[in-house]
């Protein structure tokens, strides 16, 4: 994993209640997990310590509060990209794509309490995947 500094980033607080949401096309359940595994040596030396933080320039995330779900076929439909990860408003993410995604995805990857400024709205990581990012929502 690179060697990036950490950078300014908004943490929403307990009255606040909001997610970061983003959507990818990865290979495998392995890729997927090395995408937002963390790296705790890098963290402690004031490093982002995740790949998909360094992808997006988020230094780092409560696994307590994220939920990561990748989905066996691709699609472009919301309520089947995020069947077993609802924990934010899905409905203001339909009015945003009434018609489906632009493209259909196969992971979902929700960053409960971190508001992600939009700075690298999609990335192609060459060994990961696609990834975009889709909004900030409010969650339950």
């Amino acid at each position: 994993m690179r060697a990036v500094e950490q950078l300014d980033v908004c943490y929403s607080n307990d009255d606040e209640k909001r997610c970061s949401v983003f959507a990818g096309i990865c290979q495998s359940q392995e890729l997927f997990e090395q995408y937002w595994e963390k790296d705790y040596e890098l963290l402690c030396n004031d490093c982002i310590g995740f790949e998909m933080g360094i992808d997006f320039g988020i230094n780092t995330y409560d696994e307590d509060f994220a939920v990561m779900v990748l989905q066996e076929e691709l699609t472009d439909q919301i309520d089947e990209l995020v069947k077993d990860a609802e924990v934010f408003n899905i409905d203001a993410l339909k009015r945003m794509y009434p018609d489906g995604l632009d493209r259909p995805y196969n992971a979902i990857i929700i960053l409960d309490r971190l508001i992600y400024d939009g700075a690298v709205q999609e990335v192609q990581n060459e060994r990961f995947g696609f990834f975009k990012f889709l909004g900030v929502f409010d969650s339950d």
